[in-house]
């Protein structure tokens, strides 16, 4: 029984059902105070989101040269962003550049112009890269030539231009261009598509093969084709320095029907002039296919062809709606592909189409089949041939959802002469499908929406051959993050006063991903990815190495590899190709291998090694070996570390209880001491660079206790050298802007310096980077007109040591290399500014093509090969790890690097056990689920099912394949969670997993888990023995969800809320509670329990209160008055602020705040829309180390749960969201630039203005407004492109922006870079923005 009633609430009436409880309740309570009661507020709260890692999913595979004929490119194109690969001699996709900032969904892609590929193999550079010289060519060259002092530096446009139809409705051209630092960028070009009510234009997209004409299909009635500059014309308007105009004219045509496919057809050899443009209507009951014509070479019949009426031709119903439609070169014909018939139309110009249908060969369905019909045919390529070879003949790849890949080839007498089938690929094929050029065979690379694509190798008569993956987890269902390590604040001060904290490992990101065979169980890593080419693995450990030529040989037959042992060195030859690896006897090299190598350097035709007992040189003329120990005429000395920099030496030595740096100079063979001097404390590393324009030696001393960087002259002319340059790094709140505390002793010593980079010379200050003792690293600012005055940031990466490498060993000498704890790191970014310091900085993942699950291995030491083989570029280096030496090639961007453990079936839903060290899966598999446990390190299964008995008084146990409840078909896991039961002296730590049978039935399950007391294999991770120990079937409706508390278990069984609780040895009901929806997520959260319903929002429920005569019922604390949809939530508030975050199907996020009074709605304080529906939300420390401990609320950000945690979600299409808590301010400021790059963008598309610019013209009003609710989003990723691009000083020109972006900054200068007098410059508030900027898109996943 329930009454409609209204009641004030904030000043309004609001209609309100109440039921009979309710009343009773209130009947039995207090009278309350009489008066007005003030009641709790919602706060004003903003959200930022930003996309972690994007989705996947690739659409489309584009064979394209956007940089010029020099390059074998191909673009890899999403939902949202488009990647640049160049195919190099290896056959490996190496990756160029990305683009990711469009503002809006991809719809669909083509490629204007053609490409110039080689015919033969000696048509290359001396790089390797390829050239095909045309005949436009040279009319570009003296077109080059004719037009003078127009630029400063002349370039060419590429051979061909990537045009990308947006969702917003604009048609987007892009090219490359290399700048004067070497590095790639777009250059883009927008054409925005006429008419605001089309329905979705560009569903549809086809370019003529002389990409002359453009056509773009609406999803119905309307086709628009535009005729396109030449690219002669082009590349006339790119000499004058205008932005390119590729649109000519353009003409519309309205259609009747359904526009299905729109395509142009191939002309015949001969009549290149001639456009056919075929187009497939559907309308009721029946299909039609019209055909238009034209000669391009007269300007005005294209669009009178287009003005005449085409009813078309009908089609058969086996024909009217097919898969493909194939344009072949010969005949003007075309292949159409339906579900089940594949055939040839032909005469389309002459009247009715004819078909002739034609069997494929071997269409057998893979294992990689989903669903119940047959697989459908779902891409097409077509392979690169020579011209002429197009002029009698056509040959096409047809790829299947299921992998299967045929061939095709087609003459022009003869409708299909060849069908072959080339086999199956182990991925899945949508429409990401293409064939790449390769001198020596076809290149094809596959991708779908379920799995990893890869790149295949075909051989004339051979079946593709895997030689390299594309990484997709799509589809995620599950995931979630493995926390180690605590972080514990209770400091809030200012930037300088970081608190008291501990630093805590990160944790590990695992993902559900994948179908069938596919399915894996997915690590999501983000950083710099260094793939593995040669992997060596030597008899004893190494410390260091060095790549060296080899001198006493042939340097084309290879080089040389100098192993620092333990206790000795060795030496190893590698060939050029690195096929072949050899250990060199002693006898055979110059090299002194008696004792460990300090360092080594191959420079100017010489190569030096330095050990404790001799200096050896190399050269091509000769060798020696010097004797350290008649070099410093001291035979007691021991040389404890070394430096070499050209023809100097710096040797760290040690005699009695005294150190001395002594410097020596190499003179063609012969190695000569030049002076020595004594040092004050322990010297612990060493290296040279410069300063005040000299030559110095930098050495890290240890004294009394504190690290000391020392600067020693290395001027040997001077009688009396300059006195040295002493620093003792000390941490200060005045020198450390990101310091940490300990307990009781103040600040965190730094410890000794363990690696010294000399980094650059910047504004007359030096920058040097060192490594410490406690897995510190300080960039050190010393300015030297005050060698005294030093500025030093920390980054912390760990606690045990770090060591510092030059960034010059990848190729890039504005980074530096950090191994900490046996990982690897990159810094780079640097920017000198009020701290000098470097802004990002990122894990490097070592991978293996051929091992997909293999752990990056712990790096101890990194060299460089890129004067030993320069031909595989500057990133290419050696990698050590214990006993293994590497090759790898490390990438230049940051990207996405997963790590698959293939689990051979569907993942459902996973855990993470801490008490066992185990994920925990639910994986089905041929339709049976199974749960099974994994070693999140080495992805290695540690399941042991056992099926518990008890014949009599004690249990047994028994080896078996599924537990009770388990493999049986039609089950699906529901809901997997960890139930900690506490009561009185029973204690239980047990899994819980809930499945739905059949339709109307569930099934509990809960399961004990322990890790066996040992393994049967020596060394081998112990197994995980489980059970089902009670297992109890519900009848009552499909379970939903579950949740736990300490007592008892809650399902939501139909509509219906249950508390199951153990009595007497069994389960019973003991609370329960109807709900107006299934509840799709459930949460204990501060004793009361969140039920998000699919279909009405969140409900707030107290289940412990007693207030009805059989007290089993719960009590409705708060719900929502809206209905929404609902998929998952999370609770981010702290226990004084409750804020619930919820996701919907439609790609919503809402935050909904519970007031203290009871009864009173839940309201909704912030509100945002991504591009993919959030399927999980989860917590935890994602951050690598240097990141976790800098998380700490700033600016404006409001603390969402534990301190350096972090709240992340998992969309439909695979990308990972962040989410960031704003306070009125932050937001206020954060959503004023927001709407300032927006009105930017929609003014100018494509292209934010620089900091050099004049005033933007832009909207009038940038003011940020709470309402709609939707406005308090602030979209990071917009953010982001501002700040990559530097914008904003181009953005707040305009006065008036100027004067509030000023206003908004001042209540989040926690540092005081604007002074309370409103005096500071603007190049403060800028340096300030930037700094919230760079806070709040700092990378969150390692």
């Amino acid at each position: 029984m329930s009454l409609q009633t209204y009641v004030l609430e904030d000043d309004q009436w609001v209609s309100r059902t109440v039921t009979a409880e309710e009343l009773l309740r209130e009947n039995s309570t207090a009278r309350r105070k009489m008066g007005r009661q003030s009641l709790s507020k919602p706060p004003t709260y903003g959200l930022l989101t930003k996309t972690v890692i994007e989705s996947p999913i690739i659409r489309w595979v584009l064979p394209v040269q956007l940089r010029s004929a020099r390059y074998n490119d191909v673009a890899l194109i999403g939902d949202n962003c488009v990647q640049i690969c160049e195919l190099g001699p290896d056959r490996q996709l190496k990756d160029v550049i990305r683009k990711k900032d469009f503002g809006s969904r991809i719809r669909n892609a083509v490629v204007m112009g053609s490409p110039q590929y080689p015919r033969k193999a000696n048509e290359c550079n001396e790089d390797g890269t390829h050239v095909k010289t045309e005949d436009s060519d040279t009319e570009m060259a003296d077109m080059n030539a004719a037009i003078s002092g127009s630029r400063s530096e002349i370039s060419r446009l590429p051979p061909q231009l990537l045009v990308l139809m947006l969702e917003k409705g604009d048609l987007v051209f892009l090219f490359l261009r290399q700048g004067s630092d070497r590095h790639w960028a777009f250059v883009s070009s927008t054409h925005k598509v006429p008419g605001e009510r089309l329905v979705s234009p560009g569903w549809h997209m086809a370019i003529d093969p002389s990409s002359n004409f453009l056509v773009i299909g609406c999803a119905e009635k309307l086709f628009i084709v535009y005729q396109l500059e030449s690219m002669y014309n082009l590349q006339y308007q790119y000499l004058q320095g205008s932005i390119l105009q590729p649109i000519k004219d353009w003409e519309a045509r309205h259609v009747i029907g359904v526009i299905h496919k729109i395509e142009f057809l191939h002309p015949t050899h001969g009549n290149e002039s001639h456009v056919i443009l075929m187009i497939i209507m559907v309308q009721p009951d029946v299909s039609r296919l019209a055909v238009y014509e034209w000669d391009c070479t007269d300007s005005n019949e294209w669009k009178m062809s287009l003005r005449e009426e085409k009813p078309g031709h009908r089609l058969d119903d086996e024909y009217r709606m097919p898969l493909l439609v194939v344009p072949l070169k010969v005949r003007n014909a075309f292949l159409i592909i339906t579900e089940s018939i594949t055939a040839t139309c032909s005469d389309v110009l002459r009247g009715p189409p004819e078909f002739v249908k034609f069997e494929l060969a071997n269409c057998d369905n893979t294992q990689l089949h989903h669903g119940m019909g047959d697989p459908l045919w779902t891409a097409w390529t077509r392979p690169i041939r020579h011209p002429p070879y197009h002029y009698r003949k056509d040959v096409i790849y047809l790829a299947r959802e299921d992998g299967l890949i045929n061939f095709l080839e087609c003459g022009d007498e003869f409708e299909i002469e060849t069908s072959v089938s080339m086999g199956s690929v182990d991925c899945n094929i949508d429409t990401a499908f293409a064939s790449l050029f390769h001198l020596f065979g076809d290149i094809l690379v596959t991708g779908g929406d379920s799995g990893p694509g890869a790149v295949w190798n075909v051989s004339a008569r051979q079946s593709p051959q895997r030689i390299g993956s594309i990484p997709n987890w799509s589809p995620t269902v599950d995931f979630i993050v493995t926390t180690e390590g605590t972080l514990d604040e209770s400091s809030e001060g200012s930037s300088s006063d970081i608190g008291k904290m501990t630093l805590c490992q990160p944790g590990k990101v695992f993902a559900c991903s994948g179908r069938g065979i596919t399915g894996a169980i997915t690590q999501l890593r983000y950083g710099i990815q260094a793939r593995i080419g040669l992997d060596l693995t030597y008899s004893a450990n190494v410390k260091q190495c060095w790549a060296l030529s080899n001198y006493k040989g042939n340097i084309e037959d290879g080089f040389l590899l100098l192993l620092a042992l333990p206790n000795g060195s060795s030496v190893l030859h590698l060939s050029r190709d690195l096929s072949e690896a050899s250990e060199k006897d002693p006898d055979a090299t110059p090299y002194d291998l008696t004792s460990t190598t300090l360092t080594a350097q191959d420079a100017n035709d010489a190569a030096v090694q330095v050990t404790p007992n001799y200096i050896t040189v190399s050269t091509p003329l000769g060798c020696s070996q010097n004797s350290t120990s008649e070099i410093l005429r001291d035979y007691n000395a021991t040389v404890a570390d070394a430096a070499i920099d050209g023809e100097i030496i710096a040797l760290a030595i040690y005699s009695g209880s005294d150190f001395k740096i002594a410097l020596l100079r190499v003179d063609g063979l012969e190695v000569s001491l030049q002076r020595s001097f004594d040092v004050e404390g322990e010297v612990t590393c060493l290296a040279i660079g410069k300063f005040r324009g000299k030559t110095v030696v930098l050495t890290g001393l240890y004294e009394d206790k504190d690290p000391i960087l020392a600067i020693y002259s290395t001027e040997l002319e001077q009688e009396t050298p300059a006195p040295p340059v002493l620093l003792k790094l000390l941490p200060s709140p005045t020198s450390l802007s990101h310091e940490l505390k300990t307990d009781s002793t103040g600040l965190v010593p730094f410890g000794a310096l363990t690696s010294i980079v000399y980094f650059d010379e910047r504004s007359d200050k030096i920058v040097v980077v060192a490594g410490t003792k406690f897995g510190d690293v300080l960039t050190i600012q010393l300015d030297q007109s005050q060698p005294g005055a030093a500025e030093i940031y920390r980054d912390k990466f760990n606690v045990s040591q770090s060591r510092v490498y030059s960034g010059a060993a990848a190729g890039d000498p504005n980074s530096v290399l950090v191994c900490s704890d046996t990982e690897l790191a990159v810094m780079t970014n640097y920017a000198s500014l009020r701290e000098g310091r470097f802004e990002e900085i990122y894990s490097v993942w070592p991978t293996d093509g051929d091992r997909p699950s293999m752990a990056s291995p712990p790096i101890n030491s990194v060299a460089s090969l890129r004067e030993q083989l320069p031909e595989l570029g500057d990133s290419t280096m050696v990698m050590i790890s214990g006993p293994r030496i590497m090759i790898t090639d490390l990438q230049r961007q940051p990207k996405p690097v997963p790590r698959y453990f293939p689990v051979g079936g569907t993942p459902a839903k996973i855990l993470y056990s801490k008490r066992l060290g185990a994920l925990v899966t639910v994986v089905s598999k041929d339709g049976l689920p199974s749960l099974h446990f994994l070693d999140p390190e080495i992805g290695q299964d540690l399941s042991q099912p056992l099926e518990r008995k008890k014949p009599g008084e004690n249990y047994t146990y028994h080896d078996v394949e599924y537990i009770t409840g388990l493999g049986k078909m039609e089950t699906r896991a529901v809901s997997l969670a960890t139930w900690t039961y506490r009561d009185g002296n029973v204690r239980g730590d047990w899994i819980v997993l809930a499945l739905r049978r059949k339709e109307n039935e569930g099934l509990l399950l809960i399961i004990s888990a322990e890790r066996d007391k040992e393994s049967a294999v020596t060394n081998a991770a112990r197994p995980v023995r489980f059970w089902t120990k009670f297992d109890r079937k519900i009848k009552d409706g499909p379970i939903w969800s579950v949740a736990t508390d300490e007592f008892g278990i809650f399902l939501c069984v139909g509509f219906v809320i249950q508390y199951h609780q153990i009595e007497g040895g069994k389960f019973k009901i003991t609370r329960s509670h109807e709900l107006p929806s299934p509840a799709s997520w459930m949460e204990v959260v501060n004793g009361h329990l969140h039920a998000l319903t699919t279909n009405h929002s969140l409900i707030i429920l107290d289940y412990k209160r007693e207030f009805s005569d059989d007290g089993e019922q719960m009590v409705q604390l708060h719900t929502d008055e809206i209905c929404r949809n609902s998929l998952h939530g999370i609770e981010i508030g702290t226990p004084g602020l409750p804020i619930t975050l919820l996701s919907d199907p439609m790609c919503g996020i809402h935050g909904l705040w519970a007031p203290e009074e009871e009864e009173r709605a839940l309201s909704l304080v912030f509100q945002a829309e991504l591009q993919a529906s959030v399927r999980r939300f989860a917590r935890g420390y994602t951050r690598a180390a240097w990141g976790s401990i800098k998380n700490r609320p700033r600016y404006g950000c409001v603390r969402a749960g534990l301190p350096g945690s972090d709240i992340v979600g998992l969309t439909i299409d695979g990308s990972l969201q962040h989410f960031s808590i704003l306070n009125e301010d932050a937001w206020k400021l954060l959503k004023f630039i927001q709407n300032l790059v927006t009105s930017c963008t929609a003014t100018y598309p494509q292209a934010l203005p620089d900091s050099s610019s004049e005033s933007t013209s832009v909207g009038p009003d940038m003011e940020p407004s709470l309402f709609p609710r939707l406005n308090t989003h602030v979209d990071g990723d917009v953010l982001r492109t501002c700040l990559d691009r530097h914008t904003l000083e181009g953005l707040v020109s305009d006065p008036r922006y100027l004067q509030r972006f000023r206003e908004l900054l001042k209540p989040l200068d926690e540092d005081g870079y604007i002074t309370s007098e409103g005096t500071s410059s603007d190049s403060s508030c800028f340096e300030l923005a930037y700094s919230i900027l760079k806070y709040y898109l700092s990378p969150v996943l390692s």
